[in-house]
């Protein structure tokens, strides 16, 4: 027993304690910086597309049908089979989930430890990578179609848009994607499917979406732009006022032109740094067009550069440590206010490199050798949950506004409520949620949370039945919104209920994601010597829940889940049955591999 109360105080203190101790032990990223490569690994193909980074760890699709990832010490991870041609359309989450397609249209989420978690048929090739939304919702793009699915593949809409997307759909700063369709049309989508769409006479090389944080009076009603950069260098500058009535939410502007042909581009706030043609990089006031400063990089002839690059060469990257412009021969990185931190020079590579938020450069060899670089002593400086970076913003999906049931009279009567239950889950099922997904939120939020607002109501006598209290929960695991957790998990700890409390453990497996370890967490007080939470189904759910948090989201909470389930399995004070499920769910996991130690 004293053993299984040490345990219990680990895992609460863990979401607390675990980023810190982690930072203070010696970590890859402290390596001093050197022109040699930190690590070496051969590959067994050509990269397909760039590399993408996330969770300290580096994925890269080759052309023999292989996704392959290794962390950030050079450790081998995993390895993927597509089941089929690989598409180079690959992307990844904050939580480290990676999305691949092969070329039948098998669209696919892979976890962080190289298992397939669910797949889509989308009935053809996608067009672009996939874009992951800020509370890991995912864009879906193939021909003209859009689908917007949960974290956990589950439908929340989709849209023909009636002409082929023609550019990389990119996530713009309030949450939507923005792109160029065949037809012309310039288009933003929100994380609901509502479309605002303003024609354009071509067809822009670069989109840089922008945040005006200063609000330019008469420009940027909302804050929110778009700066367009053009092959022949002109430039102008879309705004879109998201309190303005539809089809007249966007208005534009022509800015003074680029000196030369950009190539690529990043942008940050209300400013875009661009990569042109002969290699210098440009700071530009995305709002007004109004030029900071010019610098050369790497590959202006001026520094031994070829002077003459295409979109393909180059990539870049733009955040607190500066403007990245990365080639097939180097890169160089520059400070906001025009200093040239350093240059660094490669043999040439298959494919652009990139820059992690550690300092690694990680190159792809045309010997066909993966090598990574410690480039960079300066570390991002950014909030980050268990997995990686915080979303820089939230749809809103954890407070959504009251509906306009709030407060009235019949809102908690029995005949209303299962009505309403009747009518938002026939919407779900149709698997086309949309505009209807922030109302069934906030009303399954208000009648599942009825005494948060309302200090004297009664969790002996609830306003709600137990039963469609329950129904909602549910209808909130299958919309699947990360932004709810916090939500489930204040129910799961405030509500006396066990069956409340075991259809929020439900639900939060179904979501699959913890982001901040809170759920497993309130898990781990079942284990307290005190605690009265005895109820079989509540601890059933409990193992099943933890089971599918481990699934889903892979290390670093799998071995914190696993060690939850290790203890419940062995808690004398549970029922047999109890306790068999979690050793169940642990040889499962076992079997599975997800009890393997992983070193980045």
């Amino acid at each position: 027993m004293k053993k299984i109360f040490k345990a219990v105080l680990f895992l609460t203190a863990f979401s607390l304690l675990s980023l810190g101790l982690y930072a203070q032990r010696a970590q890859p990223w402290d390596r001093p910086v050197s022109a040699e490569p930190v690590w070496e690994r051969q590959i067994d193909g050509t990269v397909l597309g760039l590399p993408f980074l996330q969770a300290e760890s580096i994925v890269i699709v080759e052309d023999n049908g292989n996704v392959r990832s290794w962390g950030i010490s050079g450790t081998h991870l995993w390895d993927f089979d597509p089941q089929g041609t690989v598409s180079p359309h690959s992307s990844r989450s904050r939580e480290g989930t990676t999305y691949v397609s092969n070329t039948a249209g098998r669209f696919m989420a892979v976890n962080r430890v190289g298992r397939e978690l669910w797949y889509l048929d989308l009935g053809g090739p996608m067009s672009f990578p996939a874009v992951v939304g800020w509370d890991g919702r995912l864009f879906i793009f193939s021909g003209s179609n859009v689908y917007c699915r949960t974290a956990a593949g589950l439908s929340l809409w989709s849209q023909d848009l009636g002409s082929n997307i023609t550019m990389a759909p990119v996530l713009d700063n309030a949450g939507g994607i923005v792109t160029y369709l065949q037809n012309n049309d310039f288009i933003r989508i929100n994380h609901l499917g509502t479309v605002e769409r303003i024609p354009l006479t071509r067809q822009p090389a670069i989109i840089i979406p922008l945040l005006d944080l200063d609000i330019t009076p008469g420009i940027t009603a909302s804050g929110n732009s778009y700066l367009l950069l053009y092959q022949n260098g002109e430039t102008e500058n879309i705004s879109i006022d998201l309190t303005a009535r539809r089809g007249s939410q966007f208005s534009r502007r022509n800015l003074p032109s680029l000196p030369a042909q950009p190539v690529a581009a990043a942008g940050r706030g209300n400013l875009a740094a661009i990569t042109l043609r002969d290699g210098r990089v440009i700071l530009i006031d995305g709002v007004t067009g109004q030029v900071r400063w010019t610098g050369n990089s790497h590959e202006t002839t001026a520094e031994r550069g070829t002077g003459n690059l295409n979109p393909s060469d180059v990539t870049m990257g733009f955040d607190e440590r500066g403007i990245f412009s990365l080639s097939r021969i180097g890169a160089t990185c520059f400070t906001v206010d025009s200093r040239r931190r350093w240059i660094f020079r490669l043999p040439a590579t298959s494919t652009v490199p990139v820059i992690s938020d550690e300092g690694f450069i990680y190159a792809c060899g045309r010997d066909m050798v993966l090598r990574a670089y410690k480039i960079d002593t300066q570390r991002r400086n950014i909030p980050r949950s268990m997995y990686g970076p915080n979303p820089p913003g939230t749809y809103g999906l954890g407070n959504p506004p009251p509906t306009e049931w709030a407060g009235m009279s019949g809102q908690f009567e029995e005949g209303n409520v299962l009505m309403m239950y009747d009518e938002l889950a026939a919407i779900i099922r149709t698997g086309q949620i949309g505009e209807m997904e922030p109302y069934i939120v906030g009303y399954s939020m208000e009648i599942i949370g009825f005494f948060l607002t309302r200090p004297n109501a009664s969790l002996v006598r609830p306003l709600v039945r137990v039963p469609e209290r329950i129904d909602f929960i549910r209808l909130l695991g299958t919309i699947g919104s990360r932004e709810t957790i916090p939500f489930l998990v204040n129910i799961y700890n405030r509500d006396p209920e066990p069956s409340i409390k075991a259809a929020c453990t439900e639900a939060i497996g179904r979501i699959g994601v913890d982001p901040n370890g809170e759920a497993i967490m309130a898990y781990s007080f079942l284990l307290g010597r005190h605690n009265v939470n005895r109820d079989s189904q509540l601890l059933l759910s409990a193992c099943d829940s933890i089971a599918a948090l481990v699934r889903f989201s892979g290390p670093p909470l799998a071995a914190d889940g696993i060690l939850l389930l290790t203890q419940i399995a062995r808690f004398p004070a549970f029922r047999s049955d109890v306790r068999q499920r979690a050793q169940d769910q642990l040889n499962a996991l076992r079997l599975e591999g997800y009890d393997i130690p992983i070193s980045y």
